[in-house]
């Protein structure tokens, strides 16, 4: 099956099925979003030094979360940003300059220690914790197979603890807790919240999956991650 045909499947599959937001986060009982701008056009962190800065960032989304006190704050999927300063967004070619901007997930800022749930049955294919600067974290992969849909969902910036739970192969059901979310000095060094991506196929990777894509590369990305809004159908 081509990368082209398996997104018209799954995108046709997700239509019949009634995930929620409220599912992945039980404890939050909130089932809307706030989407939130952190392009490169954004308003709210002009700069890589405001982003990077915890305690200026978290008071925004402070600010940001009193003034909508029923809503989750979201928000990233394709969105190109000028925040990923680590050398691990470099392009792999050598002889490139391009840094990898856009972001193939949805980010839900939310606090440290918030428990992180299934959807729906799941098998872990990959549990670790990454320790590079700006990185993942702690992260988990989950495989579903639904008769002839088969997608992943990547459940990134999770505590370092809620990876050591699980090895690859143990089964996730549906509404179990996944985990919880990281601080930031587990995290990959960011201000808490999750990192949710879908993926259509694993490629090559083992023990990781890009959560930023170049931009010259965005078409084949698309096809790969699809919006996890076709999940969850989220409502702002």
């Amino acid at each position: 099956m081509n990368k082209t045909q398996g997104f018209i499947e799954f995108k046709n599959w997700t239509e019949n099925q009634n995930f929620s937001l409220q599912e992945l986060f039980p404890t939050i009982k909130k089932n809307e979003i706030f989407n939130i701008d952190l392009s490169t056009k954004n308003t709210l962190v002009k700069t890589e030094s405001e982003f990077n800065n915890p305690e200026y960032f978290s008071e925004k989304l402070e600010e940001i979360q009193l003034k909508n006190p029923t809503k989750i704050i979201a928000g990233g999927y394709l969105e190109k940003r000028a925040l990923y300063t680590s050398d691990i967004y470099n392009a792999t070619d050598k002889n490139s300059h391009e840094k990898r901007n856009i972001h193939l997930g949805v980010d839900f800022w939310l606090p440290s220690e918030t428990p992180v749930h299934a959807i729906c049955d799941g098998e872990v294919v990959s549990a670790t914790h990454q320790k590079p600067y700006k990185g993942y974290g702690g992260f988990i992969i989950l495989k579903h197979t639904f008769n002839e849909v088969i997608f992943y969902t990547l459940y990134g910036h999770l505590s370092k603890k809620s990876t050591l739970k699980f090895s690859v192969g143990d089964i996730i059901k549906k509404d179990a807790k996944i985990g919880v979310l990281g601080n930031y000095a587990e995290n990959g060094e960011w201000v808490p919240h999750l990192h949710f991506q879908i993926m259509l196929s694993l490629l090559n990777y083992d023990n990781d999956f890009p959560g930023v894509a170049l931009e010259s590369e965005l078409a084949f990305w698309k096809t790969v991650c699809p919006n996890p809004n076709m999940l969850l159908k989220m409502n702002s």
